[in-house]
């Protein structure tokens, strides 16, 4: 049985019985990226998909801050009685899992990042970024037009296009303020790593191997020296549709 709600600050989905499960989407995306998994999840957990601020069927926050989005995210878990979780987001999802498990590290168990990183933005992807932004003002449809596919590796965009079309649509509903305010809150993120090593639960990574948008050498790095576990996929940055059959698989052994 699927639940759609609107509670008084994010839109969500609950599928499911069991332990919770929570999935955050990324950058331009919604509830929906969780489609095609979210029937297998839900016969071993109760799945729980929320619209980040912004996003979806949510609206913008007053105020853009990873740790805002975690905060609303936390209303949404009160409400649902989620007391222990585990945490699953996805690129830009990851950064407000991070910050939603330095707000209530007590009620996080497992904590995965997908196709995101624990570390700040550099000085360079600031400032490309900031470039984005200019972009985003003039004509916010392009940025989207141009962005989305940019996040999947050229060798699969024909056999993909599907998915692509899917969300470029889907983002196109998207204000252009609310694409700021989100770009701006990862621009502002702090490194959060020492958090992502120090927990005493597991801490997990999935990366694609051809992922422009992260430090692949720098992650594998630092997990291997920490002793975390991690999954290294084939693709780029959208793991949970160039290899969703891995990805099924993974989340299904995660969540227990």
């Amino acid at each position: 049985m699927t639940k759609l709600q609107n509670s008084n600050s994010l839109f969500y989905t609950v599928q499911g019985e069991g332990p919770n499960l929570v999935l955050l989407h990324g950058f331009l995306e919604d509830h929906s990226m969780w489609d095609a998994l979210v029937d297998d999840l839900a016969d071993h957990a109760r799945v729980i998909c929320i619209d980040l601020p912004g996003h979806g069927k949510s609206a913008l926050s007053e105020s853009a801050t990873m740790g805002s989005f975690a905060s609303d995210v936390l209303k949404v878990l009160d409400l649902l009685k989620a007391d222990q979780i585990n945490l699953v987001g996805h690129s830009m999802g990851g950064y407000v899992a991070l910050a939603l498990t330095e707000m209530a590290p007590q009620r996080i168990n497992n904590l995965c990042l997908l196709n995101s990183t624990f570390y700040p933005d550099t000085e360079d992807r600031k400032q490309k970024r900031h470039q984005a932004i200019g972009v985003i003002q003039e004509d916010p449809q392009l940025f989207v037009r141009t962005v989305i596919p940019s996040l999947f590796p050229i060798s699969v965009r024909k056999a993909l296009k599907p998915v692509i079309n899917d969300l470029i649509s889907k983002a196109s509903l998207m204000t252009a303020e609310a694409i700021i305010a989100a770009t701006e809150a990862m621009i502002h993120r702090p490194d959060r790593s020492a958090l992502f090593f120090e927990r005493k639960q597991k801490s997990y990574l999935v990366i694609g191997k051809q992922d422009p948008l992260v430090n692949i050498p720098a992650l594998i790095k630092a997990v291997d020296q920490h002793q975390n576990q991690k999954l290294i996929l084939e693709g780029g940055h959208m793991s949970p549709f160039e290899n969703i059959d891995k990805v099924r698989i993974f989340l299904t052994k995660f969540i227990f």
